[in-house]
Formats: C-alpha cells, structure tokens, sequence
C-alpha cells in the first residue's frame, strides 16, 4: 500500500502549502511609521480665504433672477429640470387607449404647466397626442411638491402600447412656480 502513504503526503503538502497561503493573505490596511512618509507642509503661497457661514443668496447677474433653490434662471424651459416623470403606464380599455403616471415636483413650491403625450410612427410623423390631466380632470396641472397622480385619455384607432412617446411642454402656457399669494 505505498500508494495511499504517497497520496497521503502529498495531500498533507498541499493542505500545509494552502493553509499557508491563506495566512499570508492579510487585505486591512496597515501603516508602518518607519516607511510611511509623515504629513507634508502646505506651501506658504496658499492663504485660506475666511467665508461668511451665514446665509448666502446669489447676487442676480444683469438680467437674471434665482429660484427658490438658488438656481440661476435660464429660460422659458427652467423649472422643467425640477419634474420627473414616474411609473408610466400605457394600456387599453375597449377602444380607448390610456395613459397613468405620477409626475414628482422636486421644487419647493407647486409648479403651474399643461403637458401633452405625443406618439410618432417610424418616418417621425405624429400619430396621436394628448393632454395630460389631474384627477380632478384639471387640464392645466398644478404639480405640488411631492408626488401627483396624471393621467391622459389618447383617441385613435392603433395600438400605442408597443411605441415610445415622448412629454411636450406646451410652452405658451409655460411651467412656472406658483407665488405664494396666488396658491
């Protein structure tokens, strides 16, 4: 039986050899003070510039306002950046085609704007658009901030659930906050 006793050893050798493998391997960081280097000196040219810590509100530039956020206000589409749209569903119901989603305003105040769902077929032409509502079936939406529930009614005759669809702004109502003496 020499061959078990030489299976044996050479089973023991690469238990030994693994087992010191394994202690070897040590992943936590460690510092050694004789070979990491100490803290280095700032060079002198660098002075701190002391900031005020109260409140800071950005001076306007020539013809710009800031939003509620401190955001500088770049145009007609600005507070579009502050509404996400969330858990959209397009089915259909008998002949009807529908649209149910959340829309989330991240502004500190309600934001004020009309939105369409538009469909497109392959060569970009528009097949069917409509206009998003709140529960109340208010067209002009009144997004508070948090989370409000739209939908939208889309009147054709093909099936829309296999499309993409893109949300259009409808720009000549705008999307603007609500000041607070008109909420």
């Amino acid at each position: 039986m020499p061959g078990i006793k030489g299976k044996f050893k050479l089973g023991a050798i690469l238990l030994a050899a693994a087992l010191c493998l394994a202690g070897c391997v040590n992943k936590a960081p460690v510092l050694h003070p004789e070979t990491t280097p100490g803290p280095t000196r700032r060079p002198d040219t660098v002075t701190p510039v002391p900031m005020d810590e109260g409140d800071f509100t950005p001076a306007p530039t020539e013809g710009g306002e800031y939003d509620a956020k401190g955001e500088l206000i770049g145009g007609p589409e600005h507070f579009i950046r502050y509404l996400t749209f969330l858990n959209i569903l397009v089915y259909e119901e008998e002949a009807d085609t529908y649209l149910d989603g959340v829309v989330r305003n991240d502004y500190p105040t309600p934001i004020i704007c009309a939105i369409d769902v538009v469909y497109h077929d392959d060569s970009g032409r528009e097949i069917a658009r409509s206009r998003l509502q709140m529960r109340d079936g208010n067209y002009l939406l009144t997004l508070r901030p948090g989370e409000t529930v739209v939908l939208a009614r889309i009147l054709t005759d093909m099936t829309l659930t296999d499309r993409d669809f893109t949300f259009e702004f409808d720009m000549e109502i705008g999307v603007l906050p609500l000041r607070p003496e008109t909420e």
